[in-house]
């Protein structure tokens, strides 16, 4: 969603360019007023910026805000979503932000773990469905703005691949050394995928979930992240890449892949999910809590939540907001069995760091 998909199709030069950067800054989108309160806003460095219109999308979003609220915004863009959590973490005794945009489901539980959000409830929480709030979190710590399944994009492949696609024939080695994946210790899309393959093998088989990784690793082949991925994807026999269900619609838009597609996996007549779920939420010690407040609400707005679909490819959390019909090609979770359902955030929190170290030891 990290390059958060959350986060999506970048062209891979610009991604590697920010992904050199910390983080950078923007203050204001229509006039700055030295009189009005500042609201400073931290958030990963793709947001809203893969749209058609990126200066109109923006000027909406945030630019709208601060027509209708009488607020400077200060928007600080970090190039990932782990360093813009450990520098809230740092910060903590001195807070600098008082909202943050783009926390997922897998780092939910270290936030609040620290204690640097705060619970809030948005009045129109309601349009979104309860199993994205449960997923996220149930208390309200975060709040999810928007999702997308982790899925493959694959190119080249024949008729009906993509429907019927799964674990074990991925890891075949005529599939798994055309396969393009993230680290999951340094990306959240590798991280949210080997969440995806952990929790279909050990809650859907009850099979030990490392075995998948060791036979793809003499063929597979690891991005250190998404925007490295994207730019050995499509090319030189690697035709399948982790990445995410809105895909298929950018590729629609805006071409370079022909005939390329998306799927996930699927088993015994049925399709498994895992989403990756962002959200937005209020740093505790935050200076302007009512407009902290007033932005979670702007965001779950249907003015703002249905610019999400073509300003961030992937789907907007209130699901009464009419998708565009390019996202007809996009792989949803309907119809799906969705696997977060089956690890909670406290399985989650017991044991990633394990996880991620046993998939290292594998892999290296």
């Amino acid at each position: 969603m990290q390059l958060s998909h959350g986060s999506k199709i970048l062209i891979a030069a610009v991604v590697l360019v920010i992904l050199a950067l910390s983080y950078y800054s923007f203050t204001t989108f229509t006039q700055n007023h030295s009189s009005l309160p500042t609201l400073t806003v931290y958030t990963y460095s793709s947001l809203f910026a893969d749209a058609q219109n990126v200066t109109q999308v923006n000027n909406t979003v945030f630019g709208g805000f601060e027509r209708t609220y009488h607020v400077n915004l200060v928007v600080d863009r970090f190039s990932d979503t782990g360093s813009m959590l450990e520098t809230i973490i740092q910060q903590k005794a001195d807070p600098r932000a008082d909202i943050v945009v783009g926390l997922t489901n897998l780092q939910v539980t270290q936030a609040v773990s620290h204690g640097v959000l705060l619970n809030y409830s948005p009045p129109n929480l309601g349009e979104v469905p309860e199993y994205l709030v449960n997923d996220l979190s149930p208390a309200h710590y975060l709040v999810p703005y928007e999702y997308s399944p982790i899925t493959l994009d694959y190119c080249n492949q024949s008729a009906g691949f993509g429907s019927n696609l799964s674990f074990t024939e991925l890891a075949t080695p005529s599939l798994a050394k055309q396969l393009v994946l993230e680290n999951p210790t340094v990306d959240s899309t590798g991280e949210s995928f080997l969440l995806y393959e952990i929790a279909f093998y050990q809650e859907v088989l009850h099979q030990n979930w490392e075995t998948w990784w060791r036979e793809v690793k003499p063929y597979a082949e690891v991005a250190p992240d998404w925007g490295t991925a994207f730019s050995i994807f499509p090319t030189d026999g690697h035709n399948l890449a982790v990445s995410y269900g809105g895909d298929p619609a950018y590729f629609k838009v805006f071409g370079g892949y022909p005939g390329c597609s998306s799927a996930d996996m699927h088993y015994n007549g049925e399709a498994y999910t895992w989403l990756e779920i962002e959200g937005m939420g209020i740093v505790r010690g935050a200076k302007h809590m009512k407009l902290a407040e007033d932005f979670e609400n702007w965001l779950l707005s249907p003015q703002v939540q249905s610019l999400i679909p073509e300003g961030e490819w992937v789907f907007p959390a209130d699901t009464a907001v009419p998708l565009p019909s390019v996202f007809s090609a996009a792989v949803g979770a309907n119809d799906t069995v969705v696997l977060n359902n089956l690890i909670s955030p406290e399985q989650i929190a017991a044991n990633l760091t394990v996880w991620l170290a046993d998939w290292q030891s594998i892999m290296s």
